[in-house]
């Protein structure tokens, strides 16, 4: 994979890093230094509502890639989805050890189509992804990845460190790494479109406040 973070990192270097780390958690049986068990049940919750979203982030731009004319859009929207598609299964693979001594993480697609407070984030990827191709961009690219994942994976992964989920903590920063690129697309997919004619001012502010109101909850 020829893909860089923001640090300028290969991003195949990144994945044997953290690869690498969730052998070494395994075999140490990392699920008995964790300093309060309960905390497996924010894990339950993290699999069941977040990891879902992400593939449907993969799903979203894969199909909006394919409906962009330029190409370097379609690779934009290419890069973003096999970033999404790679975080989903980096959060499986680092919360599988756990699914070995815990019960209520092998079924975590299940209950999300069907656990009623998970029905809000449901939602929201649900109409970004029927929206149009620049709207679903407006939602995913600006209002949920500058705000809603800084806010998610950065105390998250404090307080697995805490915890002593050491998995969890570097799948998270890796993802964390990954988010700089994603946030620079929604910017210039704002800018391009707020350039081509003054009448999509109007447009994209009534786009960002609808998502960014959304996103709040």
């Amino acid at each position: 994979c020829l893909q860089v973070d923001s640090r300028g990192s290969p991003q195949a270097e990144k994945e044997r890093k953290l690869y690498a780390i969730f052998d070494a958690f395994s075999q140490n049986n990392g699920h008995t230094t964790l300093s309060d068990a309960r905390y497996v049940n924010a894990l339950k919750l993290f699999l069941s509502g977040v990891t879902p979203l992400e593939y449907q982030a993969y799903q979203g731009f894969a199909r909006v890639g394919r409906q962009f004319s330029g190409a370097g859009a379609r690779v934009a929207c290419q890069m973003q989805a096999i970033d999404e598609l790679r975080h989903v299964q980096t959060q499986i693979h680092a919360m599988s050890h756990y699914n070995k001594h815990f019960n209520g993480l092998h079924d975590f697609a299940h209950m999300h189509d069907r656990v009623w407070f998970l029905s809000v984030p449901k939602s929201f990827f649900e109409d970004a992804r029927t929206a149009g191709p620049f709207e679903f961009l407006t939602a995913i690219s600006f209002s949920f990845e500058y705000v809603l994942t800084n806010l998610l994976f950065v105390p998250f992964m404090s307080g697995a460190a805490f915890n002593g989920d050491m998995a969890t903590v570097t799948f998270g920063f890796s993802a964390q790494s990954d988010e700089a690129r994603h946030m620079t697309l929604g910017l210039e997919v704002i800018k391009f479109l707020l350039e081509q004619h003054e009448d999509n001012v109007p447009i994209i502010q009534r786009w960002i406040d609808k998502w960014f109101w959304r996103r709040v909850p």
